[in-house]
């Protein structure tokens, strides 16, 4: 750019026209080159302004954006400090780490074939009635890689029927995983972690084991309940889909 100024300028100051030999005015060349510097330097920081912008708005897939446009953002972001229904972040943790060990003990329940057929029937509905409408539950195998999805009263009731003679199923590593966060829906989510041992056990010894790193989403859901007259906004944690991350036989 540096180059072009000086010939322009050379040019400018040893111009005649080929009629007639005389040099251009001094004020109109003067008023000449100001007007091309000015011209020049406005152009030189409009580049370096939108060279600087599109290196902001470089994606992580490569995508170049120009000033004046936004790329589309995730759909889910981070929570606000603020939770609806009064609820706190640490009451939303304490919440869902309660509603995973509630659905534990009726897994424990369901795998016990002491229980009775009321206790069975009980521990089914009470765990049902810990996620929300639709979720789903993955379950998997050491023996595939498929896994199938099931719907969480399909779930509960094909543990419940397994023909075995004795179900040992425990729980280590539950982790709640802070990342709280508000969907493209406005409701807001939460994730636990978990790994879960499943031993089956027929004449006596152990047929069958397995160990798998599941994630369990979670819900904050915003009611309102009757007070004596008076709607009163409340809040509770529900369970949503169950996901496996990975399965496989225990170290002994």
């Amino acid at each position: 750019m540096d180059c072009k100024v000086h010939n322009f300028m050379r040019n400018v100051l040893t111009y005649s026209t080929a009629k007639q030999n005389y040099f251009m005015k001094p004020s109109y060349t003067f008023s000449l080159i100001l007007l091309f510097l000015f011209l020049v330097s406005g152009a030189d920081r409009l580049y370096a302004n939108w060279n600087n912008e599109s290196k902001r708005n470089l994606s992580g897939v490569g995508r170049l954006e120009f000033p004046g446009c936004r790329l589309m953002k995730d759909t889910v972001q981070p929570a606000s400090e603020e939770l609806p229904g009064k609820a706190s972040r640490e009451e939303f943790k304490r919440r869902a780490l309660a509603k995973i060990k509630e659905f534990q003990n009726c897994l424990y329940i369901l795998c016990d074939k002491k229980a009775g057929v009321e206790a069975q029937d009980n521990a089914v509905d009470q765990a049902a009635g810990l996620f929300v409408d639709g979720a789903i539950i993955e379950v998997s195998s050491i023996h595939s890689d498929t896994k199938k999805h099931l719907k969480v009263r399909d779930f509960l009731e094909k543990l419940r029927n397994l023909r075995y003679e004795r179900i040992q199923i425990t729980f280590s590593h539950v982790d709640y995983v802070s990342n709280i966060r508000k969907g493209a829906d406005g409701k807001y989510y939460g994730v636990v972690s978990f790994e879960q041992t499943f031993r089956a056990f027929a004449d006596g010894r152990l047929v069958y084991e397995d160990e798998t790193k599941k994630t369990t989403e979670v819900q904050l859901i915003v009611y309102e309940r009757n007070y004596r007259g008076n709607a009163i906004q409340e809040w509770d944690v529900m369970l949503s889909d169950v996901e496996v991350l990975g399965t496989k036989t225990p170290k002994q």
